[in-house]
């Protein structure tokens, strides 16, 4: 099954050698999708070879940072992410809840009972913020 990155390149691809444009690329001027396609592809490739970043283990983080990655973490799930990278951030969301229970698990109750602890920054009701 096509990644969605690469369905994107195919699409784009056959949407410029459908049209028929003449694309220029690095200065040079090329007839179809060629051109655009191998800038894509090219694209492409060096942007699944970057490395993630490597995070601080949430234990070394603050409350207030804590409560942070929290946010973080759920706006980068609204995203497209490939597979293994969904995990990644699963995971790390689940170490964030249990460092934040951890610390003080009335604050972390006093959150879940909230009417929206998805949305809100969970350090704001647990005591020891900093």
């Amino acid at each position: 099954m096509l990644s969605v990155v690469a369905l994107a390149v195919l699409a784009v691809v056959a949407a410029t050698a459908v049209a028929g444009l003449v694309v220029v690329s690095f200065g040079l001027a090329v007839i179809g999708g060629v051109g655009l396609g191998v800038l894509a592809v090219s694209t492409w490739h060096r942007w699944r070879s970057v490395e993630a970043p490597v995070l601080p283990p949430v234990s070394e983080l603050s409350t207030d940072l804590l409560g942070r990655e929290w946010l973080r973490t759920s706006s980068a799930l609204l995203g497209p992410l490939a597979p293994a990278t969904r995990d990644a951030v699963a995971t790390r969301r689940q170490d964030t809840l249990d460092e934040l229970e951890r610390r003080d698990p009335a604050g972390f109750a006093r959150w879940l009972a909230d009417d929206s602890p998805v949305s809100r920054n969970p350090a704001e009701f647990l005591h020891g913020s900093g």
